[in-house]
């Protein structure tokens, strides 16, 4: 039996094998995070930018191949060179602007585009109340752009932390929060799985 199902998951992987290589692979650009204010720690960085890439992840890529996800050092330098174009020619450009010349420079089907908008912590100390009061404020967006149907997805959110000093009020922790729910209301997950 072990050998019979063995033989049947091998079977499988070589007909979803030979079904992708017919497929053309879809082209995804996943832009690292771009920082407007304040820089957070690396640790933090590091975590915000694994929480994008396993949201983009599509399991079993390299055997389907489903997807193709293009060099991220190309895909940035191409946005700065939109971007300052841009911004030279318009002072009013947004950044999701250039969603769709980036695209069709990168020959991308997908664009993804986190962006850290605001990152601020402090601690207070009220001398009067002998308590330490932690003042958070975190703003972030994520930008999705599917060449494929021309649809683009630009969704913001914020997290507020004002109160006694607490871990779970942190700007880091805040900010996790953030890009959770950005990745939520995006639905980058459901994107990928449509792709199987």
């Amino acid at each position: 039996m072990k050998k019979f199902l063995s033989a049947l998951i091998i079977l499988m992987l070589f007909t979803a094998a030979a079904y992708a290589t017919e497929k053309k692979p879809v082209r995804i650009a996943r832009l690292p995070i771009i920082f407007k204010d304040t820089v957070p720690d690396y640790d933090t960085r590091a975590e915000l930018e694994m929480k994008i890439a396993r949201a983009v992840h599509i399991p079993m890529n390299n055997t389907l191949q489903i997807a193709e996800y293009l060099p991220t050092k190309d895909s940035t330098q191409a946005l700065n060179d939109i971007w300052h174009k841009m911004r030279s020619e318009n002072k009013k450009a947004r950044i999701q602007d250039a969603m769709k010349p980036l695209a069709k420079k990168l020959n991308a089907d997908i664009i993804i585009c986190p962006i850290l908008l605001h990152y601020s912590q402090y601690v207070d100390n009220m001398t009067s109340f002998d308590e330490t009061y932690l003042h958070s404020q975190v703003r972030a967006k994520l930008i999705v752009y599917d060449r494929r149907t021309d649809n683009l997805i630009d969704k913001k959110n914020s997290q507020i932390y004002h109160d006694i000093m607490s871990t779970t009020g942190t700007a880091d922790y805040l900010t996790k929060i953030c890009f959770d729910k950005l990745i939520d209301d995006t639905k980058i997950r459901q994107l990928m799985r449509e792709l199987n």
